[in-house]
C-alpha cells in the first residue's frame, strides 16, 4: 500500500512541475479553510491530549500556522517564477536562471508537543512546492492525529496528502520506501535513526531537532521584562517546546533579585500556592505518564546532587503534572544539565564574566536557540560571534519564530536544514540551474582541440585578468 502511495505521489509531483501559480494557491487556500473552519475541533483535540489551554492552543498552533499560510499565499507567485542570476564575463552573451521544482513524494514525521502546527507548517511549504506528501503524526497525541487524519482525507486526495497513523513500527516501515525528502521534527536520538533510514534511498533530509537552549541574563538587562518573558517562554505548553529556555545563566550580582522576579511571575501567572498552580486553567499538562516520570527522575537526581528548589517541585504522575519549578545551585554533572529537559523545570546558574558562559556553551553540543537578555552591545557581539547556534534571539524568547523572513533550523546535533517562508519552499524543492547560451557561444571553439600555443596564451590571459 505504501509503495503504491509513494508512486502516486511522485506522479502527482511530476504533473505539478508546470502548475500555474493559481493551482498551488488553491491548495494553500484549501488548507487555510481547513484550519479556520475547524478551530474548535483543533482546540478540543489539544485539550484532550494534554489539557492545553485554549489561549495557548490558538496562540501556538492556529495563529502561527495561519500566518505561515497567508505569507505563502502572498508570495507563491514570486517564489515560482524563473529567477535570473548573474553570468560571469567570460560567458558574456549567455543567460542564467534558477527554477524551483517539486522534489516528488515527501514524508513529514511530526512530533507530539505541537501536534497541529509542527505537522501542518511543513505541509504548507511542501504544498507550495508542488509535492505529494505523506504525514506520520505522533501516536503520543492520538486525538490530534485522528483529527488531522480525518480532515486532510476529507479535503485532499491521497496522491497529494495522505496521513498514516501508527507507532514507531509505522515510521520504520515508511522509511523503507523511496521518499524524495524526509522532514523530521523530534529528538536528536530519533533524528539519527531517521537519517540512517533515509540514507538507504539517498533521500534528502531535514531534521528539526532540539537540545539545550541556554538563556543568559546579564546585569545590563531590563530584569522585570526579562523575568516576564523567560517565565512565559519556559512554562508555555508546560515547557514542552523545542526552543524553550532550557537552562538559565544569570550574572551573579543580579541573581537574587532576578530569582525573586521569576518567582513573582510564576505566582502572577498560575497562582500563589501549589494548589492554585495545579488547578490553574492556564497551565498545560505533560503529554503522558512516561514523560512525567522522566521529569520526576531528573528532579530526584538534581536533589541528590545538593540542588536547591526555589519554587515548585511538585509532581503528580497520575495527572501528568509537574509544577513550574526553579532550581538553583545545580552542578553541571547533574542529569538535568546533560539532556534536554522538555518540561517546566528551569535550572539556574550564575556567572561573573560572560566569557564563562561562552566557554560553557562552546563545550557542549550546539543549541537550537540562544536567548540573550542584555543592553550591552559588547555582550551581544561576544555571544553572536563566539558561539554557534541555530538562532540567536536578543531580549525576547520564542517569538522570533513568528517571522517568516527568517529561516528556522538547528546546527549540528540541534538540526539539519531550515524552513519557514521562502526557506521552506526551497527545502521542499529542487533548485534547477538553467543556462542558455547566446551569440558569444561561437567563440568557445577557441578553446576546443587541437590545442596550440595561441590557445594556451588565451587561457593564461583569462587567468591573469581574472575573467
Amino acid at each position: 500500500m505504501i509503495e503504491q502511495l509513494v508512486l502516486h505521489q511522485k506522479n502527482f509531483a511530476t504533473r505539478s512541475r508546470n502548475d500555474h501559480y493559481q493551482i498551488r494557491l488553491a491548495h494553500l487556500e484549501k488548507l487555510e479553510s481547513l484550519v479556520t473552519d475547524h478551530q474548535t475541533e483543533i482546540c478540543k483535540a489539544l485539550y484532550e491530549d494534554f489539557k492545553k489551554p485554549e489561549v495557548e492552543a490558538l496562540m501556538s498552533e492556529v495563529l502561527p500556522l495561519l500566518k505561515e499560510l497567508r505569507f505563502a499565499k502572498a508570495k507563491i507567485r514570486k517564489w515560482m517564477k524563473l529567477k535570473r542570476v548573474k553570468t560571469p564575463t567570460m560567458l558574456m552573451g549567455s543567460k542564467s536562471f534558477t527554477r524551483l521544482e517539486p522534489l516528488g513524494a515527501c514524508l513529514i514525521i511530526s512530533p507530539w508537543n505541537y501536534p497541529i502546527y509542527l505537522t501542518l507548517s511543513p505541509l504548507v511549504s511542501a504544498l507550495a512546492a508542488g509535492n505529494g506528501v505523506t504525514i506520520k503524526p505522533s501516536e503520543y497525541a492520538p486525538h490530534c492525529s485522528r483529527l488531522m487524519h480525518g480532515l486532510l482525507a476529507k479535503h485532499f486526495k491521497a496522491e497529494q496528502v495522505a496521513v498514516i497513523e501508527g507507532g514507531p513500527e509505522t515510521t520504520t516501515e515508511l522509511l523503507k520506501h523511496p521518499f524524495d525528502h524526509v522532514f523530521f521534527t523530534g529528538s536528536t536520538s530519533v533524528g539519527r535513526i531517521v537519517m540512517r533510514g533515509a540514507s538507504e534511498h539517498l533521500s534528502r533530509v531535514t531534521l528539526e531537532l532540539g537540545g539545550k537552549s541556554p538563556t543568559i541574563v546579564d546585569n545590563s538587562a531590563n530584569l522585570h521584562e526579562a523575568a516576564k518573558k523567560i517565565a512565559w517562554a519556559k512554562f508555555f505548553n508546560a515547557g514542552q517546546t523545542c526552543v524553550a529556555p532550557d537552562y538559565l545563566f544569570v550574572q551573579a550580582d543580579v541573581h537574587d533579585h532576578f530569582v525573586r522576579l521569576l518567582k513573582t511571575e510564576i505566582e502572577n501567572s498560575f497562582g500563589k500556592n501549589p494548589e492554585a498552580v495545579k488547578s490553574s486553567a492556564s497551565f498545560a499538562r505533560i503529554i503522558n505518564r512516561k514523560h512525567t516520570g522522566r521529569l520526576k527522575g531528573l528532579l530526584e537526581n538534581a536533589l541528590a546532587n545538593d540542588t536547591t528548589i526555589l519554587a515548585g517541585g511538585e509532581v503528580d504522575l497520575d495527572q501528568h503534572y509537574v509544577a513550574p519549578t526553579l532550581l538553583d545551585k545545580i552542578p553541571p554533572t547533574a542529569e538535568i544539565m546533560n539532556q534536554e529537559i522538555f518540561g517546566p523545570i528551569l535550572p539556574i546558574m550564575t556567572f561573573k564574566d560572560l566569557s564563562e558562559v561562552v566557554s560553557y556553551i562552546n563545550d557542549n553540543p550546539k543549541p537550537l536557540m540562544i536567548y540573550l537578555y542584555s543592553n550591552s552591545n559588547f555582550n551581544l557581539h561576544m555571544v553572536m560571534k563566539e558561539t554557534s547556534s541555530g538562532s540567536l534571539s536578543v531580549n525576547d524568547s520564542l517569538i522570533s519564530l513568528m517571522n517568516p523572513h527568517l529561516p528556522f533550523g538547528g546546527v549540528g546535533p540541534s538540526g539539519l536544514g531550515s524552513y519557514h517562508g521562502e526557506f521552506g519552499m526551497e527545502t521542499f524543492s529542487h533548485k534547477k540551474a538553467i543556462f542558455k547560451q547566446g551569440w558569444a557561444g561561437r567563440f568557445m571553439k577557441l578553446l576546443y582541440p587541437p590545442y596550440d600555443s595561441g590557445k594556451l596564451s588565451l587561457l593564461k590571459s583569462l587567468i591573469r585578468f581574472k575573467l
